[in-house]
């Protein structure tokens, strides 16, 4: 999210930058934390503490493509059955759990 940017218009354009995808929000599933300690520069460490937003979309326009220049390195379509065999973050589960159970707090139970 750049700063002073609105989460919804950082989501859309991620999603450009990243798939060559022209969404439109349809839904906010939920939120999701993180929180580590991580090394830092000079001996020092970092208290992190990121906040992730999970929405629903869907596709008006664009072609898939692999984003060039940046940090996404391949842009795929999988079946769902697929997903768990895949190399994957976290958040992937996260994301699909709040797209399964939706829960109304946008919060899934620990």
């Amino acid at each position: 999210m750049d700063h002073g940017e609105h989460p919804n218009d950082t989501v859309v354009r991620e999603l450009e930058e990243e798939t060559g995808y022209h969404i439109e929000v349809t839904a906010l599933l939920g939120m999701d934390t993180t929180h580590r300690v991580v090394p830092w520069s000079h001996h020092r460490k970092v208290d992190h503490h990121g906040v992730r937003i999970v929405y629903e979309a869907r596709i008006v326009g664009g072609e898939l493509r692999n984003e060039i220049g940046g940090s996404t390195d391949m842009a795929a379509w999988h079946p769902l059955d697929d997903v768990s065999a895949l190399p994957r973050v976290r958040l992937i589960d996260t994301a699909l759990r709040l797209w399964r159970e939706r829960p109304v707090t946008g919060r899934l139970p620990e």
